[in-house]
């Protein structure tokens, strides 16, 4: 199990502070994604059913036969700040992963937009020791798994805190940062006293005997979970790929919405999901899941990270933060 102590004030001035000197130092916001026609593509992803829209694009190969003379890279990574670093240096084209990395890279001048979402999800804090029944229960008694101190959780967690507690950072010297794998697991045994996740993970702790203390959609109502990005540049020079790749991830979300039991086929024949087709319909299907394209909620979320110092500024419009076409029309 990988993890590190995370003493996220501190912790997130010091990541803020290298990012800005990494994007400060790259000229006009011209880093990442490369230049010109990329010959070789990255696409970076988290584990999860947060992800699934990709994941059967993955594996019924769409842009893979769309571009026959290009080499499509998957890669799995455990946290969106590693994706967001990954295509800060060129490494990674295409990135997906959740709104606070997002939104501290915009804030800092990450020179990128939101190709679609792919889903909405009710993101909860699980906790399994019966003496933890409330949020105030929590204060002080261990430590609390996510997979970063700038993540989607993180805000949540925050947010959370600042209604029910009064403090927005009740809980920022708790937060140990865990891929949501090892996070389950670190619940199950005991090393941590909750964990705020994502489905598929949330309902298998449920099975474990945890229970739910607050979720995202009480405090922030129904918001994106996931969505893809690339740098503003990579999107000039490639997009013919980006049109794809939205194209892929409408398909995609079509099937997972209107014929889930195709879908969940494709997600157990991908391999990564781990689970077998049966078990894999039942978590794109439950009721903390709902896969879109139209992002949702980023202004919203964008509003409390700066009242809460997460980042500086906000962005001036939703519209602002997402590629113009028909599945970020009206997103918010």
């Amino acid at each position: 199990m990988t993890s590190r102590w995370l003493r996220t004030p501190a912790l997130m001035a010091a990541l803020v502070l290298a990012l800005g000197v990494l994007v400060g130092g790259c000229g006009n916001g011209a880093v990442g994604g490369g230049s010109g026609k990329q010959k070789a593509i990255t696409i970076a992803y988290q584990p999860g059913i947060g992800y699934a829209p990709l994941l059967v694009a993955k594996q019924k190969r769409l842009l893979e036969k769309k571009f026959p003379d290009r080499k499509f890279t998957w890669k799995v990574l455990n946290s969106g700040s590693a994706i967001r670093d990954g295509m800060l240096s060129g490494k990674i084209q295409i990135g997906a992963g959740g709104i606070g990395p997002f939104l501290v890279g915009a804030s800092q001048g990450v020179q990128w937009r939101i190709v679609s979402s792919l889903d909405d999800a009710n993101l909860q804090l699980m906790a399994k020791n019966p003496k933890i029944k409330t949020l105030a229960d929590l204060k002080g008694k261990g430590q609390i798994a996510m997979p970063g101190p700038d993540s989607i959780q993180a805000v949540v967690l925050q947010k959370a805190a600042q209604e029910k507690l009064g403090n927005a950072h009740a809980f920022d010297n708790q937060i140990i940062a865990m891929g949501h794998p090892d996070g389950l697991q670190a619940l199950a045994s005991g090393q941590v006293a909750a964990h705020l996740t994502s489905p598929p993970f949330q309902d298998q702790e449920k099975a474990q005997g945890a229970r739910a203390l607050v979720g995202s959609y009480e405090v922030f109502g129904k918001t994106t979970f996931n969505s893809t990005f690339v740098m503003n540049n990579f999107a000039k020079s490639n997009g013919d790929v980006v049109s794809a790749l939205r194209d892929a991830t409408a398909s995609s979300v079509q099937e997972l919405q209107n014929d889930p039991a195709a879908a969940a086929k494709a997600l157990a024949a991908e391999g990564s999901a781990g689970k077998d087709a049966a078990t894999l319909q039942k978590q794109i299907t439950a009721s903390d899941i709902t896969y879109t394209t139209k992002p949702t909620g980023f202004m919203t979320f964008a509003t409390f990270m700066k009242q809460s110092g997460a980042i500086k500024k906000a962005p001036k419009s939703a519209s602002s933060l997402f590629i113009p076409s028909d599945l970020t029309k009206g997103g918010s």
